[in-house]
């Protein structure tokens, strides 16, 4: 899926710790998530993807659906993720 990095998105990846976090694992969030839901209020969709190589941690990806290609607004490793 083609998508592309917010500045906010860019900036958290260069965080220390966030660097870790591979495009590829973003991709496969945003393609095979285990879960999705829709933020109404902000007009993105939340997914979340368990990411065996780190751990079984969930990588939680937000995304703009209304850009072409959808842009991504954030993305970090969510600790308060539950099955």
């Amino acid at each position: 899926m083609d998508f592309v990095l917010s500045k906010h998105a860019t900036d958290e990846l260069n965080k220390t710790g966030r660097s870790q976090i591979l495009q590829e694992w973003i991709n496969r969030a945003l393609t095979t998530p285990d879960y999705s839901d829709r933020d109404n209020r902000t007009n993105t969709i939340r997914v979340w993807k368990r990411i065996p190589e780190f751990g079984n941690r969930a990588l939680r990806v937000v995304y703009n659906p209304n850009t072409e290609p959808i842009t991504v607004v954030t993305v970090f490793f969510d600790r308060r993720y539950k099955e």
